[in-house]
């Protein structure tokens, strides 16, 4: 197959990004901006003519010379992009940077394009990094007091106070917990509650040990994250923040004074927040490559089959690419915790009484 792009010459390569120049021939743009006319012609109607029935050189005249070349030029570069990246054979991690410097009817259409390089990721020792985390003892007993604590917050809910109202909270009785489940008294309630209230403890020791063991292996990793890649999340960040600023009707100003920081800060914090977070996923990438982690068909069919029961309104499609997350997730820290692997079996929280 034919290349769609010609005088591919490198321009740079340098800080893990690299930068062409190309072109697009002008015959090749026209057999595409030939193909764009007919989309338009067989949904065009006007006066005279019934839909998909006027010429097409009426059609051209209405919709516009340089509208049809823009989007025949558009669906070139993509693949141009796609079928340069292939042919190069570059590790591409973001989006590309494209930038037309000529287009124009008759013309080839010139055009920059600038990519950055997944870098090339230095691992610590790992396991020994998630060994000596894993092996701190978890302090997963539960005292009278927190338990005491859970009872009264049971006997707020079922007796709500009206705001700045202080009253006695009623006793919880044998009659309140036999609405709970099978409970016959306030103490078979209590021994209960103290079983749940150590899972949850647990569970959530093991997720505080699990997202330490990723910080200190991130941490320990080396990776010189293209500033390219940085600048696009930033960008998309601030996008998304200004959104929601806007929805709750906060301007900027008074959202910098109340987290009582300048603009300069706050930025410099979310750009380290972003470069943390693309180095984390290019640690984990590294590590289920170096270690041959996928995900098997049964555990994914496992996985789904339970999200189904949780998310039946998400689409197949969907339902696959969170099931494989979960699944290598969990393989992942099978690995670093030395234990066998979830097989599928997704974990989560335990339910309180």
């Amino acid at each position: 197959m034919a290349q769609s792009y010609t005088n591919l010459k490198k321009l740079s390569d340098k800080h893990g990004e690299i930068e062409f120049q190309a072109e697009i021939a002008a015959e090749a743009l026209e057999a595409r901006t030939a193909e764009e006319l007919a989309r338009a012609a067989e949904q065009f109607a006007m006066p005279g003519f019934r839909k998909g029935k006027v010429p097409h050189h009426v059609v051209r005249e209405y919709v516009g010379e340089m509208d049809l070349l823009e989007d025949a030029a558009e669906e070139a570069l993509r693949e141009a992009m796609q079928e340069i990246a292939a042919d190069e054979k570059l590790d591409v991690i973001g989006r590309p940077q494209l930038t037309v410097t000529k287009l124009a009817p008759g013309n080839p259409v010139e055009f920059k394009i600038r990519y950055a390089l997944a870098p090339e990721v230095s691992l610590p020792d790992y396991k020994k990094i998630a060994r000596t985390i894993g092996e701190k003892q978890d302090d997963d007993a539960v005292t009278e007091a927190e338990i005491d604590e859970a009872v009264t917050r049971i006997r707020t809910m079922i007796a709500p106070q009206a705001e700045g109202e202080k009253q006695e909270l009623p006793p919880l009785t044998d009659e309140d917990v036999k609405k709970f489940g099978p409970f016959n008294t306030v103490a078979d309630f209590r021994v209960q509650l103290k079983r749940s209230l150590e899972q949850e403890k647990a569970f959530n020791q093991k997720e505080m040990k699990r997202d330490l063991m990723i910080k200190e292996i991130v941490k320990a990793a080396k990776a010189k994250i293209p500033a390219m890649i940085v600048e696009q999340e930033y960008g998309e960040f601030v996008h998304d923040r200004d959104e929601q600023l806007e929805r709750a009707k906060m301007p900027l100003e008074a959202y910098l004074k109340e987290s009582g920081k300048t603009a300069e800060a706050m930025e410099k914090e979310e750009r380290e927040i972003i470069e943390n977070d693309i180095k984390t996923s290019l640690v984990i990438q590294a590590i289920r490559t170096k270690e041959n982690l996928a995900p098997e068909e049964r555990e994914v069919q496992i996985q789904i089959a339970q999200l189904k029961l949780r998310y039946p309104d998400r689409d197949e499609a969907t339902l696959r690419r969170t099931a494989q997350a979960l699944v290598l997730q969990e393989k992942l820290f099978a690995l670093l915790e030395g234990t066998p692997s979830a097989k599928g079996e997704e974990e989560t929280a335990p339910e309180a009484a």
